[in-house]
């Protein structure tokens, strides 16, 4: 089991005024001392999130993002979860991922989607109901513009004539895609161009889950490539589960409920109203509790629903304390981390 960190760009509340310049520096502050704890506590990657015009994200650029990390570490890999590729122009892309590749020296797991966010679509000009068939041209003019020295393209969306990228990416042939989408269609295509499927942090029906797995392993499969789940999880730890709960448990279920007013997290039977948001359901999908208990949740994940790599999120919008971060993620690297990598050996 590979543990993952997500770099959240979070930095405070929902809808809170536009960050002062001050503000910014001092959370990216926060993001340099995260980045040397995750490395310094044997995570497997750092991934990084992208968002748009939304006041509580003070880092929107992944790719920037990504570039500072590849940068400030020597060992740990780097990704995105997810880049909405749709959002992107297919050639900048491809050159930047491959420069960020050869700065951090192979280390880089290019995670992709085509985004649900409606907003971020207007914000770039890019209609919405384009963005699957958007995504699907984008991911061959990448592969093709990393393996081909010389290649051109004439899709619905994009033409290229004679073209070529340089440098191609460190890793040959290419970096290591992640691909995400929680839909019938989405998943399967994960199998067909990626080499690993990537879900959100929410809560999983243990049925629909399995059944999820099934179609992407098969769609791998059938386009005979190899298979890998990756779940984000949501996760705190502590010296005790009463003090995870109190910390970040109830923060957890306060953001479920955010996305429940918007109507995004509907899908779970044992959540279909307010008043069924409380910790002691919420608790039951997340990582969280003393060292002990995060391990036998991580490896209950593994047993019981197939994953076989986890990332995890220790901070949210509305908290917790950026220094109680910190001793989160020093407190996970010396008592967690060190027990599946003893157990990857």
């Amino acid at each position: 089991m590979r543990l993952h960190y997500l770099l959240d760009t979070h930095a405070g509340s929902y809808n809170r005024p536009i960050p002062t310049r001050d503000e910014v520096s001092a959370f990216i502050d926060q993001l340099y001392r995260e980045i040397e704890l995750a490395e310094e506590g044997g995570f497997d990657s750092i991934v990084v999130p992208e968002r748009h015009g939304r006041t509580e994200c003070f880092f929107p650029s992944s790719l920037v993002l990504l570039s500072v990390i590849a940068a400030r570490t020597s060992r740990i890999r780097l990704g995105s979860y997810i880049l909405v590729l749709p959002l992107h122009h297919p050639i900048h892309v491809a050159e930047q991922v491959a420069m960020i590749d050869q700065v951090s020296r192979g280390r880089v797991i290019f995670g992709v989607a085509a985004g649900y966010h409606s907003g971020y679509s207007r914000m770039f000009g890019i209609p919405h109901h384009e963005r699957g068939a958007r995504f699907e041209e984008q991911v061959e003019i990448i592969k093709l513009a990393w393996t081909e020295e010389r290649f051109s393209y004439h899709g619905r969306y994009y033409q290229f004539d004679d073209v070529m990228l340089t440098p191609k990416p460190y890793q040959k042939p290419m970096p290591e895609w992640w691909v995400g989408g929680m839909f019938p269609k989405t998943i399967a295509r994960a199998g067909r161009i990626g080499d690993a499927w990537c879900s959100d942090p929410f809560p999983l029906d243990q049925r629909v889950w399995l059944e999820q797995v099934h179609l992407y392993r098969e769609a791998a499969r059938a386009a005979g490539r190899s298979s890998k789940v990756v779940l984000m999880r949501d996760g705190w730890v502590a010296p005790t589960r009463e003090e995870a709960e109190e910390v970040f448990g109830r923060l957890a279920v306060e953001e479920w409920l955010f996305y429940f007013r918007w109507g995004i997290l509907t899908h779970h039977p044992e959540f279909q109203s307010e008043s069924d948001f409380t910790i002691e359901r919420a608790s039951r999908h997340f990582i969280l509790g003393s060292p002990a208990e995060c391990i036998r949740q991580i490896e209950m994940y593994a047993r019981e629903y197939d994953v076989d790599e986890i990332v995890l999120r220790f901070r949210l919008p509305k908290g917790p304390r950026w220094d109680q971060v910190l001793q989160c993620l020093a407190l996970f690297g010396r008592e967690v981390v060190p027990y599946f990598h003893s157990q990857n050996v």
